[in-house]
């Protein structure tokens, strides 16, 4: 399941990757053009967003898009990436999904979904990731897609002025905007992340304790 201490060096590194899509950030390579910085960043945030939950999650996460050349497939890949996103976004005891736990499958899903014709379904997901990581450029851009494809034009709109700015001159300011913007919002979520362990902490402190008392009290017996 999805609860307990979770890995904060994944956000860490997120937070930092967002930071570059800056083209003035310090860490960016000089030698390299803008494009190629936000390729290199780009391609980054797409390994932890895979990667995540581990590399044996990863893996099922691949085999699974693998499958998908063919149609015939498709409600099998569909009903397996229920399975992951059930499986790894639920905390113990609850019912509701928590996709800042592991984004992609939903992310894979929302995109099989748009090739399946399940227009509302996958629009409906998108909207979930992007409460969940609004900086999640793969369904910034499907979204806008899947509202192309409804004649949804606001949504279009609202969703195309959510999405990350170009890289012309023009927009330089937009995009410093946007990733400021998105830094903040990761940066709130990792002090949420950081105060969710220190509590899991002490509840595993406060259960190891127990534990311990009970065998020590289990041994004056003997």
């Amino acid at each position: 399941m999805g609860g307990g201490i979770r890995d904060k060096s994944f956000l860490e590194r997120e937070i930092e990757l967002i930071s570059r899509l800056d083209p003035h950030h310090p860490d960016n390579n000089a030698e390299y053009s803008d494009l190629q910085n936000q390729e290199i960043v780009v391609s980054e945030l797409w390994t932890i967003w895979y990667g995540e939950r581990g590399p044996l999650n990863e893996q099922r996460l691949r085999n699974i898009e693998e499958t998908l050349g063919d149609p015939s497939q498709w409600e099998n890949a569909e009903q397996q990436y229920l399975d992951l996103i059930n499986e790894h976004c639920k905390s113990d005891g609850e019912s509701k999904l928590n996709l800042s736990l592991w984004v992609e499958p939903a992310n894979r899903l929302a995109t099989l979904l748009y090739l399946m014709g399940k227009l509302k379904e996958s629009k409906a997901w998108c909207e979930a990731i992007l409460e969940a990581k609004p900086w999640h450029i793969g369904a910034l851009s499907g979204i806008v897609m899947v509202c192309v494809q409804l004649k949804d034009e606001e949504g279009a709109k609202k969703y195309i002025e959510m999405g990350l700015p170009n890289l012309s001159a023009e927009m330089r300011n937009a995009r410093k905007a946007w990733v400021e913007r998105n830094v903040k919002n990761a940066k709130e979520q990792l002090i949420q992340l950081q105060s969710s362990n220190e509590i899991y902490e002490k509840i595993g402190k406060a259960f190891s304790t127990e534990i311990v008392s009970t065998d020590d009290s289990n041994s004056s017996w003997q």
